[in-house]
This record gives C-alpha cells, sequence and structure tokens, in this order.
C-alpha cells in the first residue's frame, strides 16, 4: 500500500503508519499514476483540491491492474451557505483588497468538482464495467449554528487563512460567523447536511 501526499505536515505524521507492505511519497496526486499493477486506487476527500478531474481519473484508472478498482468521495457543497457566505464576505472589505490583485482564491469545490452524472460518465468512457455514483447527505448534529464556523474553518476556509495575515483572518472568521448566523439562523441544536459525492468502479478482468 503506498499513500501519497504533498503536505510536509500530513507526510510527517505517517511514521507510525509506514513500515511492511505500507509506505509513504511525497507526490502531487494530480500527476500521480503507475504502471497498471494496482488492485486499488483510493481518494477520500482529497481530489476536489485538483484541477481537470477527466485527466487524474485517466491516470488513476492507467494505474489499475485489470479488475481493479476506484473508489473516491468527495465534497459536493459549493451551493451551500457555508460556502456561498464566504465567497461573498471574501468580496468585502476590507477582505477584498487584503487579497491583493489576484483577489480571494477559489473555492476548489465550485471549480473542480463534477456533477455526479459526470464522474458516471467518465467511468463508462474509461472502460470501467461496474460502478456506483451517488451523492450522500450526511446528517450532522452540531451543538448550535456557531459550531458550523469551526467545522468549515479546516476545510473550506483554509484557503482564506493561507492568504491572510493572523489578525485579519481572525476579522474573517468573526464576519464570516456573522454572515452565516444571519442566513442559517441561530439554532440549538444545528442540523447540518453534509454532501458528498461516493464514486466506485470496476475494471473488467
Amino acid at each position: 500500500m503506498v499513500g501519497i501526499d504533498n503536505s510536509p505536515a500530513m507526510l510527517a505524521k505517517t511514521g507510525e503508519h509506514a513500515g511492511g507492505a505500507v509506505r509513504f511519497e511525497d507526490a502531487d496526486i494530480g500527476a500521480w499514476t503507475s504502471a497498471g499493477d494496482l488492485d486499488l486506487v483510493l481518494a477520500a476527500a482529497s481530489l476536489q483540491w485538483v484541477p481537470d478531474h477527466a485527466a487524474v481519473l485517466r491516470s488513476w484508472t492507467a494505474a489499475l491492474a485489470p479488475g481493479g478498482q476506484l473508489a473516491v468521495q468527495v465534497p459536493a457543497n459549493a451551493g451551500m451557505p457555508t460556502h456561498r457566505v464566504a465567497h461573498e464576505v471574501a468580496h468585502r472589505e476590507p477582505f477584498l483588497s487584503a487579497f491583493g490583485d489576484d483577489g480571494p482564491p477559489l473555492d476548489p469545490v465550485a471549480t473542480n468538482v463534477l456533477e455526479p452524472e459526470e464522474y458516471a460518465t467518465l467511468l463508462h468512457q474509461l472502460g470501467f464495467v461496474d460502478q456506483h455514483v451517488r451523492l450522500q447527505i450526511y446528517p450532522h448534529l452540531l451543538d448550535n449554528s456557531h459550531d458550523v464556523v469551526e467545522w468549515v474553518r479546516g476545510t473550506t476556509l483554509t484557503r482564506f487563512q493561507k492568504r491572510l495575515a493572523p489578525a485579519m483572518f481572525d476579522d474573517f472568521i468573526v464576519a464570516y460567523d456573522k454572515a452565516l448566523i444571519d442566513v442559517i439562523g441561530e439554532h440549538e441544536p444545528y442540523f447540518f447536511p453534509f454532501r458528498r459525492i461516493l464514486i466506485w468502479a470496476r475494471l473488467p478482468k
């Protein structure tokens, strides 16, 4: 088993898991492939960070041996309040100017993730004989509405944190929290539906 990541922080945590038949490599999953010798390519909540999913899935399919399987899951929340509000707040001052000439970073989910039927069509075109693609809603019951901010702080909001000074990012979080509550309301507890696309497929033997 080979684990692929290009984050030094993530790779630093793999030591206790490496050894024997398990190893980890520093590589870009968007450019990675293998010589048609693998039984399974598995990607959990990672494909959304790279563009051109058609090309990536083509490379991952080439890494599979006959009868090999592909298993992928990606978030599909670009149209949900968490992501819409983040986009709106990032385009307000003083944050808009703080991002500089390039402007706020794009949402990788909105930019990169395809519709379920597009993935299903790609799998067919790539020669998979069995497949299962579905949109799954995971229900998360949080203590209150504000907990949603902490949930997405480690996911979609990280792209803003990388571009803003610490004090400015703290202000961004305060503004985001207020704007999000204006949309979803104050609730205790808060039902947070999280959308993911689950993909499985098998090549012919």
